[in-house]
């Protein structure tokens, strides 16, 4: 009796040593790793097989995944003796598949299509083992053996899958071997009936992994603690036992800016690729000007993140907003415009100088004047114009997309006309009110106007509008309806007559 029980757990310590038992990680994100049919692959499933000489196993993956009813070998992984076999099998010998977790990850479930029998002899078994030798289920002819028991065992597929939850487990071995019960030297084979075979037809095994994964060497302009703008690239190095299912660049307000899936295959080990020179472009225009962090993130096949910050940079795509612009003819007899404007008070980078149009029929190219505030212009003769003022920065950051606008009467020799520029004869004022934009205010002209909108969002253009008024005693009043993505942007108006612009507007909420 002695001698049988410790050589009945010698199989199970045979198991556990070939399986590697150590000791389990903490749990936590999970994956689910597919093997078999309706595939041909093994997936992570590696084939095991002590005794050759009288144990075979073998690969016939690629039917249907809950197998087939009756006992057959056809679209599975399988394990049995080898009939007649004049070979004696030793003691703690088995044949049949292995699935080995990662560093790092432990086996917590498995959802099984199976077949196992064991048929005349005692001491050969078929079954799903543990990493310390534990079954989970088997196929064994009982001993002692009761007479009128029977010396068949069979766990039949019935196409619904065996299920074991709640495992703790570096390893699983499905398959057959020799564990002596009754007092013989050795196992030996069936003659025409295999003394015991198992065969699986589809698996998926649950695994549990505590590690986040790797994440290193992050470069590129948003980690440079300099200024930034346009789309810019971001490159790493991450790495992860399970792979790397997905890296995210997300702005400090925790908005995402980039996501990048990358193609898993959980038929493999690892399920996902590796990034050994992981690289993203990043949109800045997504985030609004001014001083930022950002964040990469990869998160591996279980779920379990590695996250990197940036530091503190500076994104500066529009420049700096426009000046408040005041144009004053200097008076009759003068062709002089004096220019006033007030920086704004917070520019993404200091300002560095201005660029001035003066248009009329047409707009010539623009001219570089100081950031002082203050500048004249000379025009080549009496008659209205439209002055155009945009600032520059530090960082070469600034256009006409920001330009203000004034319209300016530069009166002939000898008139009486007024001197005064468009801030206090030509205006116009928009005002959001819910989902009203109201654009009113004082033209100097007569006739008929074009009034458009446009609502912008750093680069993004979320809505447009036009609209023909009709101007009567030089006033003007209409509205616009905005859509509630219009709305969400800056809103800018604009009153033409002609192709020349007379006056425009920021919008500012009601």
């Amino acid at each position: 009796m002695r001698r049988t029980i410790t050589r009945t757990v010698g199989l199970a310590a045979a198991i556990a040593a070939s399986l590697g038992v150590g000791a389990c990680p903490a749990l936590a994100g999970s994956y689910v790793v597919s093997a078999c049919s309706p595939t041909s692959s093994p997936g992570r499933w590696v084939q095991t097989n002590t005794f050759p000489t009288a144990l075979t196993t073998g690969n016939l993956c690629g039917g249907p995944a809950i197998g087939p009813t009756e006992a057959s070998h056809e679209g599975g992984l399988y394990a049995e003796d080898v009939l007649s076999s004049s070979g004696a099998i030793p003691d703690g010998s088995r044949a049949g598949w292995t699935i080995t977790a990662p560093l790092g990850a432990t086996i917590t479930a498995i959802s099984y299509y199976r077949t196992l029998h064991a048929y005349n002899d005692a001491n050969m078994i078929s079954g799903l083992f543990q990493a310390d030798g534990t079954p989970l289920e088997q196929c064994k002819i009982p001993w002692p053996f009761v007479h009128g028991s029977s010396i068949h065992c069979d766990k039949v597929n019935n196409q619904a899958p065996a299920t074991f939850t709640g495992l703790n487990t570096g390893a699983l071995f499905f398959g057959v071997g020799c564990r002596l019960v009754v007092a013989e030297s050795s196992c030996i084979t069936g003659g025409t009936i295999h003394a015991a075979s198992a065969d699986l037809y589809s698996a998926r095994v649950t695994l549990s992994e505590s590690g986040a994964p790797t994440l290193s060497n992050v470069r590129g302009p948003l980690w440079d603690a300099g200024a930034v703008w346009g789309v810019v690239p971001v490159t790493f190095v991450a790495g992860d036992a399970s792979g790397i299912q997905e890296q995210i660049v997300r702005s400090d307000t925790g908005q995402t800016l980039v996501s990048v899936p990358q193609a898993c295959d959980f038929g493999n080990a690892p399920p996902c690729p590796q990034q050994p020179a992981g690289a993203l472009n990043v949109d800045t225009s997504r985030v609004p000007d001014g001083a930022h962090a950002f964040s990469l993130s990869v998160t591996d096949a279980a779920g379990n993140s590695q996250i990197a910050t940036s530091p503190t940079v500076l994104v500066d795509n529009n420049g700096p907003p426009p000046p408040t612009l005041t144009a004053t003819a200097q008076g009759a007899g003068s062709r002089v415009i004096v220019l006033s404007w007030r920086n704004p008070p917070s520019p993404p980078a200091p300002i560095v100088r201005a660029m001035v149009q003066l248009c009329q029929a047409t707009c010539p190219p623009a001219t570089t004047i100081s950031a002082s505030g203050a500048a004249q212009l000379t025009v080549p003769a009496a008659g209205v114009y439209s002055v155009r003022l945009w600032l520059i920065d530090a960082n070469g950051r600034g256009g006409e997309h920001h330009a203000a606008l004034a319209t300016v009467s530069v009166p002939a020799a000898g008139s009486t006309a007024p001197t005064s520029g468009s801030a206090s004869r030509t205006k116009v004022v928009a005002v959001i009110k819910g989902r009203r934009l109201r654009v009113s205010g004082t033209i100097m002209r007569t006739g008929r106007v074009r009034v458009s909108w446009r609502s912008r969002l750093g680069k993004h253009t979320l809505g447009t509008g036009t609209r023909v008024a009709r101007i009567r005693e030089h006033r003007i009043a209409l509205t616009f309806t905005l859509s509630a993505r219009a709305r969400r942007g800056t809103t800018r108006v604009a009153v033409r007559s002609g192709s020349r612009i007379v006056a425009q507007a920021r919008a500012r909420r009601g």
